[in-house]
């Protein structure tokens, strides 16, 4: 099989996986690492053939149509326990892989983490769910997020579904090695869910487990967060310049990751001079 030109890679040197786009939207996934990737929990989000091979992805949205595309893509996890995200170019989030701390954000945060239903009776998703909590969570914060002047879907008036508009609703994404860290597109709130027995999550107590929840310790009042790192059990948000501007958890020895978020950043264009 020739392999087709990628856009975008992310690489989880603790999970051991990696998962790349091509130029036309497919996402594929492999494992970089025989020692700690297996695909065990389904953090390649498919199910198909070697685990060790580049193979594609397919995605479904909720109406079980297959043609998406994603733009960004997100790896993270302890080893044997990955976890992975995708945010396709309407905007919309998945994640599959472990999901025994909740850190794929499939729940209501209305419902809390006590009344988190996980997909199918498992710990663990083999293929990317969409989470539409996150996305309902973020407009509930801000209801202006993802509409125009004119009060209209971004998506809607900027050209239909060959539009990219991957950045609608989420600016970034991290993810740790037990949870997960979302920054809204508006630069203010951040949203976090999975593990917080660290104090990861940012939250007024430290919970064992958390379904999406706004961070009022990684979230600030002003749209001055450009992005959002997460290692093991730290979290980060970055200002403008790559700055860090706040951190939470276990966040010792952690100068090696904060380099990489931020080369990561700089290449995505959310910090330096090339930010929007």
């Amino acid at each position: 099989m020739t392999l087709p030109h990628f856009t975008q890679a992310s690489q989880s040197a603790e999970a051991g996986h990696t998962i790349k786009i091509s130029s036309d939207g497919i996402p594929f996934s492999y494992c970089h690492s025989t020692k700690s990737c297996s695909n065990e929990l389904g953090e390649l989000g498919r199910t198909h053939s070697d685990p060790y091979k580049l193979l594609p992805i397919t995605l479904y949205g909720n109406d079980g149509s297959t043609i998406i595309q994603a733009s960004h893509v997100y790896t993270g996890g302890f080893p044997s326990s990955g976890h992975s995200a995708l945010i396709d170019r309407k905007g919309y989030l998945y994640l599959c892989g472990c999901d025994r701390w909740q850190q794929l954000g499939l729940g209501s945060a209305n419902g809390g983490s006590s009344g988190y239903t996980w997909r199918g009776g498992r710990l663990w998703q083999t293929a990317f769910q969409r989470a539409d909590y996150v996305i309902e969570l973020l407009q509930k914060l801000d209801p202006n997020l993802g509409l125009t002047e004119q009060g209209r879907s971004s998506f809607i008036s900027s050209g239909g579904s060959n539009s990219d508009n991957s950045r609608r609703w989420i600016r970034d994404v991290a993810l740790g090695g037990d949870h997960t860290v979302i920054l809204s597109a508006n630069k203010k709130d951040v949203i976090t869910c999975g593990k917080g027995g660290e104090g990861q999550l940012g939250l007024t107590s430290k919970p064992w487990v958390s379904s999406p929840s706004k961070s009022k310790a990684l979230s600030s009042s002003s749209p001055d967060i450009a992005a959002v790192c997460a290692f093991r059990h730290c979290s980060m948000t970055l200002g403008d310049d790559g700055e860090m501007k706040s951190s939470v958890g276990k966040c010792l020895k952690m100068q090696r990751a904060l380099e990489l978020c931020q080369k990561r950043a700089a290449e995505s264009e959310l910090i330096g001079c090339n930010n929007k």
